[in-house]
């Protein structure tokens, strides 16, 4: 209970007497202590990063118990980059072949949060391997840590493994495959990508659609086909304000070759839409093309200006 209320205080408790005390708790012998006492580490965060506390985490890695490694893991996640030492990355990557599905997900979870700093090449090999594995909150959070890692993860096999995962069917691996191509940005804008991502626009959750337009809109340029442009018109009249919010965002980083006329008028009509983030994105989307949008504008008796 100590450990708890610690925990819950947050830090305000990380003095050298309490984390001092919260170490040695790590060594109770109730599970259950141990537990709590990696929670208020957890809790504590980066103010708790002390050479002495991510040695003890490391070895609780180990711990017989699953719940304390699942809390080993989310304490060195939420330290955050202090914790991203060779040997915390190292064990992490163990993790994710932990015997308990909790553990993994903790760890993907955990080094999703490292990000770049975790980006080795051991490290993106096994995240590889764990885009297969059985669980699907393992393969959706193993997405999301790829995709934290950005450019440095943008390796053939892992754009390969992400355009499989699109086609997922669950929705929440299906949009953090989204994610993590769109993060990795311009080095995934292949064709096959761009296809796959388009045809993600139709998908039948939202979020996943929202998703696939952030992606297509992160790829730049190298996504500003035809299809595209006409498939993120039509979503600016989705009923659902994410998609249409992002499909405004995705028009305005894709380049000016989306500054058609068209285009351009469906941005100002969005101008009035019901929701302020839909606005927004659809003022920003303009702004990017700047001059682009005056020139439209003397030139062009089509423009819309209300």
């Amino acid at each position: 209970k100590v450990c708890e209320a610690l925990g819950n205080i947050g830090e305000k408790a990380a003095t050298s007497e309490v984390i001092n005390r919260l170490i040695s708790a790590l060594g109770d012998s109730a599970p259950s202590v141990r537990r709590s006492a990696c929670a208020a580490l957890c809790s504590i965060g980066e103010k708790a990063a002390t050479s002495e506390v991510i040695s003890r985490l490391i070895s609780a890695l180990g711990d017989s118990d699953w719940r304390v490694r699942c809390k080993v893991c989310e304490a060195l996640g939420n330290i955050g980059e202090k914790a991203a030492t060779s040997e915390v990355i190292n064990r992490l990557i163990s993790a994710l072949e932990d015997s308990d599905e909790s553990v993994k997900r903790s760890a993907c979870a955990a080094l999703c949060t490292l990000g770049e700093k975790a980006a080795t090449s051991e490290v993106i090999n096994r995240l590889i391997s764990a885009l297969g594995d059985s669980d699907i909150f393992v393969t959706w959070r193993t997405c999301e840590a790829l995709g934290k890692m950005g450019a440095k993860a943008a390796r053939s096999e892992v754009i390969n493994r992400l355009i499989s995962a699109l086609g997922n069917s669950d929705i929440f691996v299906r949009s953090g495959a989204c994610y993590a191509l769109g993060k990795i940005g311009e080095k995934a804008a292949t064709s096959e990508v761009i296809n796959r991502l388009i045809s993600a626009l139709g998908d039948s959750d939202i979020f996943v659609t929202w998703r696939a337009c952030e992606a297509l809109g992160k790829m730049g340029e190298k996504a500003a086909t035809r299809e595209v442009i006409n498939r993120l018109i039509s979503a600016l009249g989705n009923s659902d304000i994410f998609v249409r919010s992002g499909a405004c965002y995705a028009l305005g980083k894709i380049g000016e070759k989306a500054a058609t006329s068209e285009v351009i008028n469906r941005l100002l009509g969005a101008l009035g839409d019901s929701d302020g983030s839909v606005r927004l994105s659809a003022c920003e989307a303009l702004g990017n093309w700047g001059a682009k949008v005056i020139r439209c504008a003397e030139h062009n008796d089509e423009l819309d200006f209300y």
